[in-house]
């Protein structure tokens, strides 16, 4: 059983790694839901349960490319969980980091 979930939850960020290697910009991002949100934001005001934060890139060029690369990783992310419910359960919370070889 618990290998099982390890299995699963390792196939989940798989999913969810597949945006670095269309990214190369991308180093970092991290999904968190309301209540993991810094105090600063107002989340009376927020719709949705997963919230993308901290996407650092590198080279930075502007609003757009960050913008789609934000696109990139929600897309990511609603369709793993569009075919992976318990994927809801299993991203929050969890950090995504380029790794450098």
């Amino acid at each position: 059983m618990v290998k099982e979930a390890l299995a699963q939850e390792g196939e989940i960020e798989a999913r969810l790694r597949v945006v670095f290697g269309r990214r190369p910009e991308l180093h970092r991002f991290v999904i968190q839901d309301k209540a993991g949100l810094a105090d600063h934001i107002d989340r009376a005001n927020l719709v949705g349960q997963l919230f993308i934060t901290q996407i650092t890139l590198f080279p930075q060029r502007g609003t757009q490319q960050y913008d789609e690369v934000y696109a990139d990783i929600a897309r990511a992310i609603t369709q793993t969980v569009a075919e992976r419910p318990e994927a809801l359960r299993l991203l929050c919370g969890k950090t995504f980091v380029r790794a450098l070889h």
